[in-house]
């Protein structure tokens, strides 16, 4: 069976999800999910510089979570129902968080609907997770994460080795370096205990990630040699 990964525009999709979730780890220093890393790391989020921002968010893999893995949790969700109305008349505040949300939600719908694969490959989801999302209107799934302000999360909070890595290699001036970082951290995500025994992921990786990337990357090392 052919696997397709993420194309180039879905790659684009992930990178301007991860710049925004960068941008507001790094403006809430005493932030509830800044809180989630190791207290060790938090410092060098914060002091992220926007080149490192541009070169951390360029993993192909969201960083941040939807708590993909946590099927009681999207049980709920799915099951719930909605308790307020997205479009009401009264005012509705949402801060950036709630539209970072709402991106990544309608970002990993759509991609569902159209490549369940590529979307397990840039958030780790089962297939089942998906199926789901895809059976699901987007109206549907908003207005229930509104109801859920739990939704969003660090990817692998709780691993020091995951973000020293993309804290160190992963943000080398060195596009090489950077490479292998973030294909070590891709690796990571996609052979996460609780699924291991998702052998289909682990063979779309081999058939469309790298590839995928090293074009990508090939662009990026030219334009580091033209200037």
């Amino acid at each position: 069976m052919d696997f397709n990964g993420p194309e180039p525009a879905d790659l684009a999709e992930v990178q301007s999800l991860n710049i925004a979730f960068l941008e507001y780890l790094r403006a809430a220093p005493d932030g509830q999910l800044l809180q989630q890393l190791p207290t060790s790391l938090r410092p060098a989020v914060v002091a992220l510089t926007d080149r490192q921002v541009q070169r951390l968010a360029a993993v192909p893999f969201l960083l941040l979570t939807m708590r993909e893995s946590d099927h009681a949790y999207w049980a709920r969700l799915f099951g719930d129902r909605p308790m307020g109305d997205l479009f009401a008349c009264a005012p509705v505040v949402v801060d950036e968080l709630g539209r970072i949300t709402s991106a990544t939600l309608g970002f990993v719908w759509q991609l569902s609907r159209r490549n369940p694969y590529a979307t397990r490959l840039v958030c780790g989801g089962t297939l089942d997770w998906c199926e789901q999302l895809a059976a699901c209107t987007l109206l549907r799934l908003l207005q229930r994460a509104v109801d859920h302000q739990d939704l969003i999360g660090v990817r692998f909070s709780g691993s020091i080795e995951f973000w020293h890595r993309l804290l160190g290699a992963g943000l080398s001036s060195e596009a090489g370096v950077r490479r292998a970082a973030h294909l070590c951290a891709l690796q990571t995500v996609l052979t996460a205990p609780e699924l291991m025994n998702g052998s289909r992921l682990r063979a779309a990786a081999c058939h469309s990630a790298v590839p995928t990337l090293t074009v990508r990357e090939r662009s990026i090392r030219q334009e580091d040699e033209s200037t």
